[in-house]
This record gives structure tokens, C-alpha cells and sequence, in this order.
């Protein structure tokens, strides 16, 4: 099992950071379905409507097929105890835009490669496509994984021993998932 890294302490959760290194092909053959995923984009609000999102104008194949390595990283947010749903998805969406930042400054460090964010851009309020005007931060703006046809689900249990669980109105889970990554070619 992948060691769990310490990140940080927040008020309500803590963070920790996990990473794997696997090769663009094993990911490709064993976790990566465009079609199938871009069919489950389809029932999200932000398809056809976001640039990071799709449907594209190129096959995404292409982008993974440009790099030999990905480096995969997870954050695990760890609720306190009295943690509520609610809670929880606020420091998602706060931890989703440190995250953001780390992969892009990570990105920066390591030239010719690419960064895949947790989720959806949004780096505007409103996208531009929405529009039908081009990207206003085409330089910045990345994809994620899912949007280009990869199986978090399956990575996070499979590459992590994590499998993704959700908040019910319920229940809180025991954690909570972000995946990113970095596509490069590494030897």
C-alpha cells in the first residue's frame, strides 16, 4: 500500500498527499475509456460548456499519446470528527484550488510536461464557451483526467488502495478524494 504523506492540518481536516508513477500505456490499456466517459460526461451541467470539458474538437488520445510517463497524485482529505457533509465539500473545493496551484507550479518546474487538475477549470466565473467565445486563459486552463477519458475511480482504488466514497445526506465519508496528475516524458 502507498504511503500517505502529511500535507497539512486544516479546521475540520487534515490533508495528505499520495503519488504513483506509472507509464502513458499501462494508464491507457487498463484505465482509459474516452468514449465510455465522455457518455457519463454527457449528464454533468459543465458539458458542452466548459473549454476543460468535453465534448473536444480533437480526440483527447491525443494528448496522452504525446508522453510516456504520469504521474499520478491524490490528496486524501481525513474529516475530524463532527465534520459535516457540508463542511467537507467547502474544504474540497478549498483544497481543489491549492491542488490546482501545486500541479501548475509543478508543471512549471518540470518543462515539456502537462498538468491534469482535479475536476473541472474554473478558472473564470463563467466560462467563455458558454459564449461561444475561445478560452480567455488558454495557456493556463487544463483538463483532468476524467475529462480525457480516465477511470479515477478505479485509479484511486487501484493505484492508491482508496476508493472514492461519496457524502449522502447521511453520512460523511472517512475521506475524500482528489486525483490530478502530470504527463511528461520521463525515461
Amino acid at each position: 500500500m502507498q504511503n500517505k504523506i502529511f500535507v497539512r492540518e486544516c479546521d475540520g481536516y487534515t490533508v495528505f498527499r499520495m503519488e504513483q508513477i506509472t507509464s502513458v500505456e499501462d494508464y491507457l490499456s487498463g484505465y482509459v475509456d474516452v468514449p465510455k466517459f465522455e457518455a457519463l460526461c454527457r449528464s454533468c451541467p459543465n458539458y458542452g460548456r466548459k473549454w476543460s470539458c468535453p465534448p473536444f474538437g480533437t480526440d483527447p488520445m491525443e494528448i496522452w499519446k504525446k508522453y510516456n510517463t504520469l504521474r499520478l497524485i491524490a490528496h486524501i482529505l481525513v474529516p475530524k470528527d463532527g465534520t459535516t457533509g457540508m463542511e467537507l465539500l467547502a474544504a474540497h473545493e478549498e483544497e481543489k484550488n491549492k491542488l490546482r496551484l501545486w500541479l501548475t507550479a509543478y508543471e512549471e518546474a518540470h518543462p515539456k510536461s502537462l498538468a491534469l487538475w482535479a475536476g473541472t477549470c474554473d478558472l473564470c466565473g463563467r466560462c467563455a464557451k458558454i459564449d461561444g467565445e475561445p478560452c480567455r486563459f488558454p495557456e493556463q486552463m487544463r483538463h483532468s483526467i476524467e475529462a480525457l477519458g480516465g477511470d479515477v475511480g478505479k485509479t484511486a482504488a487501484d493505484y492508491f488502495d482508496h476508493p472514492i466514497q461519496w457524502i449522502t445526506e447521511n453520512q460523511t465519508p472517512a475521506y475524500m478524494t482528489l486525483m490530478g496528475g502530470l504527463l511528461y516524458n520521463g525515461i
